[in-house]
């Protein structure tokens, strides 16, 4: 065998020995089975006639170099069910003519005739000692196996004894060449001379337990008596074999765990129904060195056990010392009355014990003992630091509630079962709550249908929740996935609580509860005016830009009105007239507009007037009526009856309402119909304002760009589409009329822009300027001072219309020449021209002609500058502002000639 084994000799020379027993009629050899070429090993002399070898030959040659159709083989185990070794049997006739080398393995190949001469054998002329028909029928009918052997050839067999060999019938098993390969390999050489031993004097010796195995190698047990016969004349061995399988299993179990028990840490005694030993270990007589040993322990009574613990002083428990006996009985008693008990027991020298008490289901008792001294220790060692800790958190504890009493913040913590471990003062002040609530083991339910009692929660998330129930569970679960958050509550009455909660490791909860409504507030108060600085720096910047090019429009705006004007009153042609009048009117509407840019840049208020807002949206809905309807929009309104005048100009609130209706149109172009414009108003008492809301079916505002809405030069709309200037302007002219203008997307979709207006003021409505027809007055020498020439030309063909003489300068040295050799009635001056300006000129006068001074009339196109702003303030003279009308000229220089004759 190519692999070492401990009894690897042992077991060779086993085989061999078998081999030589098997002279006849058998050609055996032997050959190991663990290479990865079967290689002969030994033969019995039978097999080297047969074989042409011999034994220098034989050892190392492999079975592949034997014809196969010429051997057999059959498998050898040891005892563990190993596959050790091949048994090889050679068909071959024998060279000396003795006839086939293996006949019953040819046999093999012919069972119908092998069972005719085994038949033969049992109903022939030779009758065996004991045969017959009888004999056979009895010895299969029964369940132990009956065997006949002759030298390991089987002779006949039971069918209880080949079945549990693994054939299927005994005539399976005869026709094998010998029964070695159903003992192990070990047993062989005992096995062999037993057998020669029995032949030769007949003496079986006593029934023993025999080892056998499976034709698959699988261990059985059998209890076997043999007894020498005559089988066919000749003598034999008759096996009669007793299954004992399931006895040898379970005695070795038994063994296995005697053997475990007794290797165990733990001390074991077992009791029986009587309550007497029957099984100890090692570590109960170490514990119990007073007992009797493990061999002469066993059927000794609990009672006598627990005697001698007494009279020996190991029994700590304090019942000893009152009553001995009565201790005995009832420590008895107990382990009759209780199934199982787990407890601890200390010694006297301070060990400890864990025992564990357990009725068996026979009826018995078994007891385990378990030292646990050193975890004993450990619990004792941590119960004093316990102690110690106890007592300093209870010190900090008494600290902490001082200091949770006194402040204002909120403080709970909540177990993980839901249930208040601690809640201070501030908590039960900040959510009002009863001060029987705040005791701890409350559940927070409670707290949750208090907040609902006191309307904390907004009723639309209630019943969103699905009720008051539905909601509390809701809070409950939010809870219970908490472990980490800043939140912000705003309660129903307005305030703000800032939550903090955090998830600790023993899965409760601290939260804390800060009432920030100021700061909330605060914060956007501070927000609102950044944002209304960031809005008026931004319109500042438009406005100065748009000044400059109000200041060169409405030069030629001044010379279309007034020529309309002048067109109108001396046109005797009613149909000229009318023409004129429209032109005049067109004009003023664009001069009103370049008003309205330089106002929005001076932010200074509009002209103010009592407008009416329901009748204004009527107005502009005049306006824009046919532009909506091309485009599906339909017109709802909710117009508040009664709804207070407000202060404003009639022109910029139409421009803002114009404004907003085209964007909306504009925005629910490529939305899915219906397209529906909803206009409302209403009145706050509260805040005494006036609020117009505009809102669309349209796509909304997105969140990201919705604070740049109101920004200048921002717009959503594709190039060539938008300007992004007429929301920019609508939020300041909202501005300068003391309102606000905001936006926000409905819950259903669409912008819903909210304009707020300051309700009261006048209460006379603006009464448009009247177009006077032309008078003559007394003849007065006027001097015009301006650098534009349809402007002077404007004005000269005004005053000359009036019966005035007029002298024009186109800057302000020529005037200071004109002004050099004589004097004028009134002066009108342009504040801005080059050189010398409308200041500079009235300064210059100031020093030389001082009388002149108040005869000055102003105009400009543009009073953004501040050093002209605070000169007119300084010197009180008139100002008109470009584009004017002519009686407005008229008015001033007739004005001013009055106060020079009074």
């Amino acid at each position: 065998m190519s692999s070492p084994h401990p009894s690897a000799a042992r077991i060779t020379r086993s085989l061999n020995a078998s081999l030589e027993t098997l002279r006849r009629p058998l050609a055996v050899a032997s050959a190991a089975s663990d290479t990865a070429e079967s290689t002969l090993l030994s033969a019995n002399q039978a097999f080297f006639q047969v074989s042409g070898l011999n034994r220098e030959s034989l050892r190392g040659r492999s079975l592949a170099d034997c014809d196969g159709s010429l051997i057999d083989l059959r498998p050898l185990f040891d005892r563990d069910g190993r596959r050790r070794n091949w048994l090889v049997f050679h068909h071959a006739p024998s060279p000396n003519g003795d006839g086939p080398a293996i006949s019953e393995a040819a046999a093999a190949d012919k069972p119908k005739k092998r069972n005719s001469a085994a038949a033969a054998g049992g109903r022939g002329k030779k009758k065996p000692t004991g045969g017959g028909d009888g004999f056979r029928a009895l010895v299969e009918g029964i369940p132990n196996g009956v065997l006949v052997h002759r030298d390991f050839k089987p002779l006949y067999a039971n069918m209880a004894c080949a079945r549990r060999i693994g054939f299927d019938s005994g005539d399976a098993l005869t026709a094998e060449p010998t029964l070695l390969p159903f003992l192990p390999i070990e047993l062989h050489s005992v096995a062999l001379r037993r057998h020669r031993r029995i032949l030769a004097e007949g003496d079986p010796g006593p029934a023993r337990v025999l080892r056998c195995l499976t034709r698959s190698g699988e261990p059985f047990w059998v209890e076997a008596t043999e007894t020498r016969i005559l089988w066919q004349g000749s003598p034999a061995v008759l096996v009669s074999l007793s299954d004992v399988t399931r006895q040898v299993q379970m005695r070795r179990t038994e063994l296995m765990l005697r053997e475990a028990i007794d290797n165990l840490s733990d001390s074991f005694v077992l009791y029986d129904a009587d309550l007497q030993v029957v099984l100890t270990n090692q570590r109960f007589h170490e514990l119990f060195p007073f007992l009797p040993a493990q061999h002469a322990i066993i059927g000794r009574p609990m009672q006598e056990l627990v005697e001698a613990s007494v009279a020996n002083n190991v029994v700590t428990d304090p019942r000893v010392w009152r009553d001995r006996e009565q201790f005995i009985a009832d420590f008895i008693a107990d382990r009759l009355s209780n199934e199982a008990c787990i407890s601890e027991d200390a010694w006297p020298d301070g060990r400890w014990d864990m025992v564990k008490e357990q009725h068996t289901r026979s009826g018995g008792f078994v007891s385990v003992r378990t030292d646990i001294t050193q975890r004993k220790r450990a619990e004792f060692a941590l119960r004093d630091q316990e102690s110690r800790l106890e007592q300093a958190l209870a010190e900090r504890s008494a600290q902490l509630k001082g200091i949770l009493a006194n402040i204002a913040q909120g403080v709970t913590v909540t177990a993980p079962d839901m249930r208040v471990l601690l809640v201070n003062q501030g908590f039960l002040d900040i959510f009002d709550i009863p001060e029987e609530l705040g005791r701890p083991g409350v559940h927070v339910s409670e707290f949750v249908r208090q907040g609902l009692r006191n309307e904390h929660y907004p009723r639309a998330e209630v019943e969103a929740a699905g009720g008051e129930d539905a909601f509390v569970d809701q809070r409950l679960a939010a809870i219970a996935r908490v472990t980490r958050s800043v939140d912000q509550r705003t309660l129903a009455d307005g305030r703000v609580i800032e939550v903090r909660q955090q998830r600790l490791p023993d899965g409760c909860i601290v939260s804390t509860y800060n009432n920030i409504t100021d700061r909330v507030h605060a914060e956007r108060e501070l927000q609102r005016q950044r944002e209304k600085s960031y809005q008026n720096e931004k319109l500042t910047a438009l406005g100065g830009l748009l000044a400059g090019v109000s200041h060169e429009l409405n030069n030629p705006l001044s010379v279309v009105i007034g020529q309309a004007a002048l067109l109108e009153s001396m046109s005797t042609d009613s149909a000229m007239a009318e023409r004129a009048m429209k032109v005049r009117i067109a004009a003023d509407r664009c001069a009103k507009i370049v008003k309205t840019f330089l106002s929005m840049a001076r932010q200074r208020p509009a002209a103010r007037s009592a407008i009416q807002i329901n009748h204004l949206i009527e107005d502009v809905l005049d306006l824009v009526t046919y532009q909506l309807n091309t485009t599906d929009v339909s017109i709802s309104r909710d117009l508040a009856p009664d709804l207070p005048s407000v202060a404003g100009d009639s022109d910029q609130l139409s421009h803002i309402l114009v404004n907003l209706f085209i964007n909306a149109q504009q925005a629910m172009i490529n939305s899915p119909r219906p397209h529906r414009l909803m206009i409302s108003t209403s009145y706050l008492a509260t805040s005494r304002q006036v609020r117009i809301v505009v809102r669309d079916t349209g796509p909304g505002i997105p969140e990201e760009i919705r604070s740049r809405i109101f920004d200048p030069f921002f717009t959503t709309k594709p190039a060539g589409h938008g300007t992004g200037v007429g929301l920019s302007v609508c939020h300041g002219m909202v501005t300068a009329h003391g309102g606000s203008i905001s936006v926000e997307n409905a819950a259903s979709g669409g912008a819903v822009f909210t304009v707020l207006l300051p309700a009261g003021g006048m209460t006379r409505p603006e009464l448009p300027e009247e177009v006077l027809l032309p008078h003559h007055s007394e003849e007065r020498q006027i001097l015009v001072v301006d650098d534009e020439p349809d402007i002077t030309s404007f004005l000269v063909e005004i005053l000359e219309a009036a019966g005035h003489s007029v002298d024009v300068a186109s800057s302000g040295q020529t005037a200071l020449s004109n002004l050099a050799t004589r004097d004028y009635a009134a002066i009108i001056c342009d504040l801005r021209m080059p050189h010398l300006d409308g200041p500079g000129l009235y300064g210059a006068l100031s020093e030389t002609k001082p009388h002149l001074l108040d005869r000055f009339i102003f105009i400009t196109g543009d009073l953004l500058n501040e050093r002209t702003d605070r000169f007119l303030k300084k010197s009180g003279r008139p100002c008109i502002e470009k584009p004017f009308m002519p009686n407005q000229i008229r008015g001033l220089v007739e004005e001013i000639a009055a106060r020079q004759q009074d």
